[in-house]
This record gives structure tokens, sequence and C-alpha cells, in this order.
């Protein structure tokens, strides 16, 4: 006979075994004890929760001949026929591979026979939210007059693509996320009965893994199993390519420091081990969530994450970083888990995450002050200076007004007051940049910055513009507003010129507009 998986082989057959759903549980064993089945019902949560293991436990106990306590007996003939798949009148779809408006009108069609054999014709439509909006249409008239031998449980991960109009004729269901210790107490009774040695330390760490998930849990166990050899933490660490706690708190306390070089040998380590990268920052985003909360919260224990790690080591490694590292490393971190699930090179884009907690967050400082002006040239030297008829003028000197690429700051007091209110502000190097640059001028109150049409494409997002908003405020301007630089200098010469033009006509200068 072939090896079957545990999940499989330990899937609860009652209600009284599923474990962390008892609110939901004891709702559905009540209906079944006193006959009062919805004729609908939609359970929705997080993978590996049990919403499929409880559609078909109810499919059993709603046709049970004698159920135990709201419980079907799998003893009589109509559960073993459910259990054994060999019910006709049960019909378990799934929505993801059977999601056209023609799968839908074969379920209306025959829903209104007769069951066969059993009490009730039962279908149970996984991944619901996958049904296509004709097949949504073609379901609802069904659920909204169903026939009274009909029974529909729908199944879904994803809550918010199923229709209102779907929602609203269902019993739903909400299943949680399951705790850490009741996946690891569920381990540890499944590998007593399967003979395995299973430390409790490593029941835990599977269960922190499984995220919730008591299926992933039970699947991450069965990797683990290799013959006779126990089942420990290191064993566990070893199979699954999960950092160890000394490495990952050496990987921390190296990135507080901002010791790169260290950083990068722990990080060299972990990959000439095989570690999964993208569990090895997971690991690490869960250690500074908890290290956050040790900060933040007297009585942490009760909310972290991370049980193999002792409140006493938490704590000590909260010592290290302060909290404004912490909600930066998180946001890199998170960013780069994002990038790994789709990139070729995992290894470099973790190594250049890692050097970028190191060099911490780009802070925007005021530009640096021109020097002093030289002394002014007398009277005397100057024409000596140009004594030579006819030779060439000196070249412009690096970093003046003329430069190519250089730009005026245009109203340096506004520009200063505002480079004042954002010093300390993290943001992006090449933002940074572009607000280094800018001109800068007041129409009233209201600031306004100049840069070209790629600084335009670069700061004109939502968090920029509210940090921008932000320092503007504090420096006691009104707001902040982005234009093109090249048109808002085009906009000040014309402004130049209108000046002189009225000024001349003040004068007594006849002046002479050119006609088209």
């Amino acid at each position: 006979m072939s090896h079957q998986a545990l999940y499989r082989k330990w899937r609860p057959i009652t209600f009284d075994d599923v474990v962390g759903q008892q609110h939901i549980t004891a709702a559905l064993k009540a209906q079944v004890q006193t006959g009062r089945l919805s004729h609908a019902y939609l359970f929705t949560g997080t993978r590996g929760t049990g919403k499929t293991t409880c559609a078909k436990i109810l499919a059993r106990a709603a046709n049970c001949l004698s159920p135990v306590n709201g419980n079907p007996c799998n003893q009589c003939e109509n559960c073993r026929a459910v259990l054994e798949d060999a019910a006709m009148d049960v019909s378990e779809i799934d929505a993801a591979s059977n999601n056209g408006v023609d799968n839908i009108r074969e379920i209306r069609e025959e829903v209104n026979y007769a069951p066969t054999a059993l009490r009730l014709r039962t279908y149970i439509i996984d991944e619901v939210h996958m049904l296509s909006p004709g097949a949504f249409n073609a379901l609802l008239k069904t659920l909204e007059e169903p026939p009274e031998h009909a029974l529909f449980i729908l199944a879904t991960t994803e809550i918010h693509k199923v229709p209102a109009t779907i929602l609203s004729r269902c019993q739903r269901y909400d299943f949680r996320r399951i705790s850490p210790a009741a996946i690891g107490d569920r381990l540890l009774t499944i590998a007593r009965a399967e003979n395995l040695s299973l430390s409790p330390e490593a029941a835990l760490l599977l269960a922190r893994l499984g995220d919730g998930s008591m299926r992933d849990a039970i699947s991450l166990l069965d990797r683990c199993v290799a013959g006779d050899a126990p089942i420990d933490l290191q064993h566990v660490q070893n199979c699954l390519g999960v950092a160890e706690n000394q490495q990952l708190l050496a990987l921390f306390s190296a990135l507080c420091k901002k010791d790169a070089a260290q950083a990068l040998a722990v990080f060299s380590q972990c990959y000439d081990q095989g570690r999964d990268m993208i569990s090895l920052f997971d690991e690490l985003l869960s250690l500074i969530r908890d290290i956050y909360l040790v900060q933040s919260v007297k009585e942490a224990e009760s909310s972290l994450l991370s049980s193999f790690f002792t409140i006493e080591e938490l704590k000590q490694a909260s010592h290290e970083a302060s909290p404004e590292f912490l909600d930066f490393a998180a946001g890199v971190i998170g960013e780069t888990l994002s990038r790994l699930t789709r990139s070729a090179i995992r290894r470099a884009d973790g190594e250049m995450c890692l050097l970028r907690l190191c060099r911490g967050p780009v802070l925007l400082s005021p530009a640096p002050q021109q020097s002093a002006p030289a002394a002014p040239v007398s009277p005397v030297s100057a024409p000596a200076a140009s004594a030579a008829p006819g030779a060439p003028s000196p070249a412009p000197q690096e970093g003046s007004p003329k430069e190519k690429g250089s730009s005026s700051p245009g109203d340096t007091d506004a520009r200063d007051r505002f480079f004042a209110a954002l010093k300390g502000t993290p943001m992006n190097p090449a933002a940074a940049t572009y607000i280094r640059l800018a001109h800068y001028s007041l129409k009233g109150d209201l600031l306004l910055i100049g840069v070209d049409e790629e600084g335009l494409l670069l700061l004109d997002r939502p968090r920029v513009i509210t940090l921008l908003e932000q320092a503007a405020s504090k420096a006691g301007f009104s707001g902040v507003r982005l234009r093109n630089k090249s048109a808002a200098s085009a906009q000040a010469e014309e402004g130049s010129l209108d000046e002189v033009l009225n000024t001349a006509r003040s004068l007594g200068v006849d002046v002479r507009e050119q006609q088209d």
C-alpha cells in the first residue's frame, strides 16, 4: 500500500476532533442536534484551518442515521458512503476548475431531483470565490429558493471576492488561525500515535512555521520524518532550512551595530548551509516584530511569534536597537521578501538588503552652504585683468551658476527653512537628490518646488508628498506644490521681461509690441 500523507491520514472525522475552531463546531453540533440546519453555509478563513474538513463532517452529520451529540457516527451506511466517496448525493466541486456558467447550470438542474439514498442532496463548493460573475448569478436563484432536500456548503479563502448577494443568503462562519500552542499539542499527539520521537521544542517550531495552518504544520512534520531519527529542534532546522537561534541573534546584532562585514559573514554561512532565503528573512522579520513588542508592551509573552526565543533573549536583544531602527528594518525586510518570491538571484537581493540595513535610512539634510564670496576686485586692477584685447574670457569655475546641469536655488531663505524642517526625515536617496537640486519660490505662503520632468515622476507620489507637506507645515508654509522646473523658469523669465517693459513705459519710452 502506498504511503498516505499525514495531513490526510489525520484529518478530523468528527467536530470534536477539529482543533482551534470550537466557536464554529459548537454551533454546528447544536444545529444538527436540534434539526435546525440551514440550506446554505459559507466557511471562510485562511488555508489549513478546517473549512473543507468541517464541510465534510457537516455533510455526514446532516445525513447520519444516528448522530452522536451532533457528531456523525461514522458507522452507519450513510456515513460510510460519504467517507468512502461513494455517495452519489454528495458532490464536492472545485470552483477553481469548474467556474463557468455551464457548471452551475448542471447543479441547478440536478438539485431539483430528490436524493437517491441520503436525506439531503449536498454540494460542497470549495474556493467559491473563483466562480465567474455569470456563475454567481446562476447560483443566486438556487440559493434564494432551494429545494427542501438541498444543502450547499461554500468555502473560500478570499471572502472579499464573494458577491454580497451570495453572502446574504448563507450562514457565514469565520475560521480563525490556530494558535501555535494548539498546533504543537496536535503534532505531539500525531507523533505519539505514529511512533515518532518529536520534541516539544521542535513541535513548537513546526507550529510557528505553519502560520496558523494545521495542514501546513502537519505537512512540515511529514517532511522531517527520516526513519527512526529523533525529530528535535536541530533536526527540524536542518530539514526545513531554518536559521538557528544564535545565527539570527548574531545577524540582528550585526545589523544594530552597522557591522556590514559581520552581517554578510553570518548571511554567507546561512547560505552555504542551504538555508532558505525567504525563510531566513521571514524569521528575521518575526524576531524584529517580537523585539518591537517587548519594547512597547509590558507583558508581551502572549503575543510573541518567535516561541523558540526566550523572553530573556528578546529583552537582551531589544537593548541593542531603537524603535526607529526596528521600524526602518521592518519596512526594508518586507520589501525584500516581496522581491525574493520572484527574484532569480536571491543571494544578491539578500545581501543588498543587509547592506541597506547597515547603512540605515537616508536622512535628508540641508545642502551645504556656499563659502563666503571673495573680496571684490578693486577698480584699478579690473582693467588690468582684461588688458589683452581679444583674449578669451576665463572659463567658468566648477560649481558656478553657469555650470551645465546646475540650477539656481531660488528663494534661499524658504529653501533653508524647508530643509531645516526636513532634517532627519527618511527618504529615498534619488528623491532626496532631486529635493536638494530643486528651485524654490513662494506664492504667498505656498512653497513652490521646481524640478525637472524626471524628478516630478519620482516625487509626485502619495508617500513623498505627505512627507513634503508635513515638513512645509512644520516650516510655517501653508502647503507645498511640485511643478516643472523648465516651465517655472520660463514663467519667471516672462515675468521679468514684463516688469522691464512696464518700467520703460513709466519712464516715457515708446515701447512697441511686435505684431503677429
